[in-house]
């Protein structure tokens, strides 16, 4: 994808699905796995072999989906009730004290007066689990962010590190009537001590000419964030990438490289003994057929701006014989709640007890889990 081609993709931060749906069953047949439209910008005669994780020894799976999924869902009359096409889901996962601390995007119907047509509105919040699965959802400080002058804003896709003793939550901030304007929307900046009382920041770029959004920042499987070559990094959508020098302060800057994948979701690294060097970027978007898959792109901590490989399949993808990753609610009858057909996207990462426990959000309104072995990181952390 070139910068130009990239630019009219993302319309300066932007997308399409952001805007209320005009024919919702139209538009869910357009979601349905097609190659003609959801190939994404994978090469044409793209072959994938039979032994994914062996020709490709640098990639994290396979992961097995949990069979008692999904694992949250919305809350009817809450902050985060959901809407049609949106629920719970694009967070960060945590470990402290033992326990799994999910912030997620929680969804509802506008509650504000707007012009325009955006249909929803967003806020943060928590739960909290002993064993990864069964959340329990914190109803005394969430949601965080939608309070006073702050009830016109949407807060969506976290992005959460530990670094020290503190927690940098990262998310995008929206004005839905000035979605363009970088000094009231994009990447925003909260810090915690505890993930429930928080401080915010503020945006994080608003001097850019164009909107920063979808902040992923290089991170070890224990979720601290991590230097490289003296800095803390970024990943951003369209072609933008930051560095730190204290996870506060970024500078961005416009790359020369692209990725088939999508979105940047999550960055990982220093989770190999033996591949010390690697940066795994795990992607969301148009992915060989799927409308939103998770794919996995290789980088080098000598350049983490240069992808070295990527793989020909994403490693979690919707499966039609899940009602709740193809737009229906996953109790019967299936219930048709969602656009997003074909739609999985990847909500957290987080390595614990010998097992890599990756989040996912399913047709967008439910958060589900899938776990794969992480190999020689037998021990709790």
């Amino acid at each position: 994808m070139t910068l130009e081609q990239s630019k009219n993709f993302f319309k300066n931060g932007v997308f399409d699905w952001q805007f209320a749906e005009q024919d919702r069953k139209k538009t869910w047949l357009e979601r349905c796995y097609s190659k003609e439209r959801w190939w994404g910008d994978f090469p044409k005669d793209l072959k994938v072999p039979q032994n994914l994780f062996h020709e490709y020894p640098w990639a994290i799976g396979p992961f097995e989906k949990y069979t008692g999924n999904p694992i949250l869902a919305p809350t009817p009359g809450s902050w985060d009730q959901g809407h049609f096409s949106g629920g719970v889901h694009n967070g960060s996962i945590l470990i402290r004290d033992g326990k799994f601390y999910y912030i997620y995007r929680g969804e509802r119907p506008i509650d504000i007066r707007t012009s325009s047509p955006i249909d929803y509105i967003c806020d943060i919040g928590l739960a909290v689990s002993n064993d990864g699965i069964h959340f329990i959802k914190d109803d005394i400080h969430s949601p965080f962010f939608r309070k006073g002058e702050d009830q016109r804003f949407s807060y969506e896709d976290v992005c959460c590190v530990k670094y020290k003793d503190v927690y940098y939550l990262f998310c995008n901030q929206w004005l839905w009537e000035e979605m363009h304007n970088p000094r009231m929307s994009g990447v925003f900046l909260a810090i915690s001590h505890d993930l429930f009382h928080w401080e915010k920041v503020g945006i994080v770029f608003p001097k850019a000419n164009r909107i920063h959004r979808n902040p992923v920042v290089l991170q070890s499987p224990i979720n601290e964030a991590v230097r490289v070559n003296g800095s803390f990094v970024m990943y951003i959508n369209d072609g933008l990438m930051a560095y730190s020098d204290d996870l506060i302060h970024w500078e961005s800057k416009e790359i020369e490289y692209r990725w088939p994948g999508g979105e940047g979701c999550f960055a990982l690294t220093n989770h190999s003994p033996e591949r010390s060097e690697d940066i795994i970027l795990f992607t969301g978007g148009h992915h060989t057929g799927h409308f939103y898959a998770i794919g996995e792109v290789l980088f080098s901590q000598s350049n983490p701006e240069k992808p070295l490989a990527y793989l020909p399949r994403p490693v979690l993808y919707a499966e039609p014989k899940y009602p709740y990753e193809n737009g229906f609610t996953a109790e019967e009858p299936h219930r048709f709640i969602s656009s997003f057909a074909d739609t999985v996207f990847f909500t957290g990462l987080t390595r614990y007890a010998g097992r890599w426990w990756l989040y996912y959000g399913g047709s967008e309104y439910y958060t589900c889990l899938a776990n794969a072995d992480a190999g020689q990181s037998k021990n709790s952390e």
